[in-house]
């Protein structure tokens, strides 16, 4: 399989590379670490799987990098990696300029899938976790103590901490965090984070 990854980070760029070794063997690699470099790797190669952080495909104008994706193969996987959900990005998957889009701080195990299922030739996208709900779907019910102790669990605090902090007891903190995955439905601990991003407290 011959990859290109179009991503100026260099740690998630080393942490993709090793995600997609696990999931297929690759012959050949190109990385691109500026606009350019994606720019004249598109022009001079063949890929069968390229996957872009769109920030990067931002500096020379996602359509213009759309666009010469489509001079690749149509067998090629062309992936995007987001880190805000983008319609113009989710619209480009509908029309199948655009195979697939993941979030970039999706959990590995998602990520793992996520690639397979791309590998197979299936157009999906990975979301934030409550991405796909419309503005007015987002949660307004969560009380002012509710979203202090849910801003707390985000940064990291513990229970005892927390109710030092606000001067409750553990168990009002238990019982508050009991009421938040309810409300959110918040059934993983990655998903108190996102939820934190969701509802721009982080």
């Amino acid at each position: 399989m011959r990859v290109l990854i179009g991503m100026d980070h260099e740690l998630l760029r080393y942490g993709l590379i090793q995600l997609i070794k696990d999931v297929h063997s690759i012959d050949s690699m190109v990385l691109a670490e500026t606009a350019s470099e994606l720019v004249h790797s598109l022009k001079q190669y063949t890929f069968d799987l390229i996957v872009i952080d769109e920030r990067l495909a931002n500096a020379g104008g996602i359509g213009s990098v759309v666009k010469l994706m489509e001079n690749q193969p149509k067998s090629s996987n062309r992936v995007m990696m987001y880190s805000c959900r983008s319609k113009e990005l989710e619209k480009m998957v509908k029309q199948g300029k655009l195979q697939a889009l993941f979030y970039e701080q999706a959990p590995l195990n998602d990520l793992m899938v996520f690639f397979q299922q791309v590998l197979k030739g299936e157009k999906t996208i990975l979301r934030l976790y409550g991405d796909d709900l419309p503005e007015e779907a987002l949660p307004t019910n969560l009380t002012k103590r509710e979203e202090e102790i849910l801003m707390m669990k985000i940064r990291g605090y513990s229970v005892v901490d927390s109710a030092r902090l606000l001067n409750i007891s553990p168990k009002t903190v238990e019982n508050h965090r009991r009421n938040i995955r309810k409300k959110l439905n918040i059934k993983k601990n990655h998903q108190w984070f996102e939820w934190g991003i969701r509802l721009k407290m982080i």
